[in-house]
């Protein structure tokens, strides 16, 4: 039986198991137990992480568990090399999690954001977190497996500016690194550079969060261009527009 759903009763039948000859130690035990109660009173939070900028600023995110959140100074750093780009334009989120690159965004004034995550859990988080946050109505939020969302032809009509992905470390091998290479090639297609050929447009940009040691430059990525990559201890995140090869 789970902690955080024991009922009063319960508790009053496990408590009078306890010693009664020790104050002292029934005392510990009660700490003890009511510590674990309350660590374990919303089973899908782990903590949380805070908006750092724009409208919703300091808005306190919950993490759900099983979830790696993206830290203040990362988000600072690609927020940093996005600067004004970000300003009214439509954001994907995938393998969103606590959802909050999208909501940093929206935040800072992008249009829209596209929230893709397959967990249950973090599903239920996510909605919560949007709420929280009062962008409701710029929002989408989708319970659903990346691959899935990518294969449907009626997404990869759509088009959005920013794509920002953060898949399970489980996908980075670096004995075979065709499944995040595929991931990404499919992503791109929804770059606005990939669907109008405009030199003045915005062409976008598709962001990578994945491990520090990864071989991002083995990924073969047509027409995709890493501008840079940023190192965080054991992360990183490599920054890609539509061009024609690595320069960085």
């Amino acid at each position: 039986m789970s902690l955080n759903i024991l009922s009063q009763k319960k508790i009053r039948k496990m408590k009078a198991k306890w010693p009664k000859d020790s104050p002292e130690e029934y005392e510990e035990l009660e700490r003890t137990l009511m510590k674990k109660i309350l660590q374990n009173k919303e089973e899908n939070i782990k903590g949380t992480v805070r908006i750092i900028a724009g409208t919703a600023k300091n808005t306190q995110l919950a993490i759900p568990k099983n979830t790696r959140p993206l830290t203040d100074r990362l988000k600072t750093t690609i927020f940093d090399v996005l600067s004004s780009d970000i300003y009214k334009k439509t954001v994907l989120d995938l393998y969103a999690g606590t959802g909050s690159f999208g909501l940093e965004a929206l935040s800072r004034g992008a249009s829209s954001a596209t929230f893709v995550d397959a967990s249950k859990s973090a599903f239920k988080v996510l909605e919560q977190n949007v709420q929280k946050a009062g962008l409701e109505n710029k929002a989408l939020v989708i319970k659903e497996k990346v691959e899935d969302f990518l294969s449907n032809k009626d997404n990869l009509e759509e088009t959005y500016d920013i794509i920002f992905l953060d898949p399970p470390y489980k996908k980075f091998s670096n004995r075979n690194i065709t499944e995040i290479e595929n991931i990404l090639n499919m992503s791109k297609t929804m770059l606005p550079g990939f669907k109008v050929k405009n030199k003045k447009k915005f062409k976008g940009a598709l962001i990578l969060k994945h491990p520090r040691k990864y071989p991002v430059l083995d990924l073969e990525l047509d027409r995709l261009l890493k501008i840079e990559t940023y190192d965080f201890g054991l992360n990183a995140v490599s920054i890609y527009i539509v061009g024609d090869k690595n320069i960085a």
